[in-house]
């Protein structure tokens, strides 16, 4: 994104008048200069360094996508297996209200740690939703000994980040890569809607845009979303969750002095929110693409749909591509279920993927990047982890 003159002498101006004024110590209290700085950023860097093989498995499961950075899992080892559950205090409120997305996030956790329990020498038995007396037990992983198996979607989990900043408009996304991703669909109750020629990105497009006008002003999704935002730099390194400054691609220029800045209102990020879907997002997107299930309320269908968007999203790191999901619409979809009012999104998205046998619960944008994707916050195994 870039900074006209009178922007750019508006915000050094403030910035200058504010160190002079003694406030260089928001500098440092704020992290302007931190970027993927402290221990809340330490699990990218030594995701490899635990002590045993499970630890470290499950520490390639943290760093996996997930909605708002809520990271709602926790893990329970043993020296053969791993269990997997969900922390029903971390879902994101009313922007989730059936846990669609909670799920979604578990599934992705659980590819990182297949793909880490080959490299780390072992065949994996993965069971989903494996006692249907506890919902919360998502997955059980079970380890037997084989030769260690590294592939370059295990290789990319580290560099694997969403991309909220503006994609290269000049550089169109061939149709191999298109039949690459496709290729990574492996279960059967898990389809893949595109979103390519003009028509069919702009009818995406306007479903985006009104989903997300319709979220901010939805009060209370509003003020959920907002529970996750984290300015403040001692905050963010002590929850090491949730969404930050440093994360919504706004470049290396306008970042910092985002940080030193004091935070916006709620309403105010809201309307910078809609601003960037409907001027960035959008329009710089090459392509659209929906994740679709049977049944949308199937958990065992919705983490794997979950694993699937983790692989597709590390294949494209590997492709250098640049990935972001656009959920707001169906977060719309799930939000009119919970109030039984007119299902306005519910039909949009229904048209869009225009098949009765499938469900969409996944939507997202891809692209080439224009700016690097930095880290977000993650919580390290000492918060995550049971033995």
């Amino acid at each position: 994104m870039k900074l006209s003159r009178r922007d750019f002498l508006k915000l050094g101006g403030a910035t200058l008048i504010a160190v002079a004024g003694g406030s260089v110590f928001r500098v440092v209290d704020q992290g302007v200069f931190s970027v993927g700085q402290g221990v809340a950023y330490e699990p990218w860097t030594n995701w490899r360094d635990a002590a045993t093989a499970p630890e470290r498995i499950v520490a390639a499961g943290i760093l996996a996508s997930n909605p708002h950075n809520s990271q709602p899992w926790l893990f329970r080892i043993t020296d053969s297996a791993i269990d997997l559950f969900a922390v029903p205090e971390r879902q994101i409120g009313v922007i989730d209200p059936f846990r669609r997305e909670m799920y979604i996030g578990l599934g992705c956790a659980i590819e990182n740690m297949r793909l880490a329990v080959e490299a780390e020498g072992f065949i994996p038995t993965i069971r989903l939703m494996p006692d249907p007396t506890t919902e919360s037990h998502a997955a059980s992983i079970s380890l037997a000994s084989a030769l260690p198996v590294t592939s370059d979607l295990y290789t990319a989990i580290p560099n694997r980040h969403t991309n909220r900043a503006a994609y290269d408009m000049n550089r169109a996304v061939v149709e191999y890569i298109f039949d690459g991703i496709n290729s990574l669909l492996t279960e059967s109750n898990v389809s893949l809607f595109w979103f390519k020629d003009e028509s069919a990105r702009s009818k995406f497009g306007e479903a985006a845009i009104a989903a997300a006008e319709a979220l901010i002003a939805d009060e209370q999704q509003s003020m959920d979303s907002h529970l996750w935002w984290r300015h403040d730099w001692d905050e963010l390194q002590e929850s090491a969750d949730g969404i930050t400054l440093d994360v919504q691609g706004l470049g290396s220029v306008i970042t910092p002095l985002a940080k030193f800045m004091p935070d916006l209102s709620r309403q105010q990020n809201d309307e910078a929110f809609v601003k960037n879907v409907r001027e960035v997002m959008v329009p710089t997107a090459s392509a659209f693409g929906i994740l679709a299930v049977r049944d949308g309320m199937n958990n065992v269908q919705r983490l794997q749909c979950g694993q699937t968007w983790q692989r597709i999203h590390l294949w494209g790191t590997t492709q250098d591509l640049a990935m972001q999901p656009l959920n707001q619409m169906c977060e719309r979809v799930d939000r009119e279920h919970q109030l039984g009012i007119e299902p306005v999104f519910g039909k949009a998205v229904g048209a869009l993927i225009n098949d009765d046998g499938w469900y969409a619960i996944m939507p997202f944008r891809l692209g080439y990047p224009t700016v690097e994707a930095l880290l977000s916050p993650r919580r390290g195994l000492d918060k995550v982890v049971r033995h």
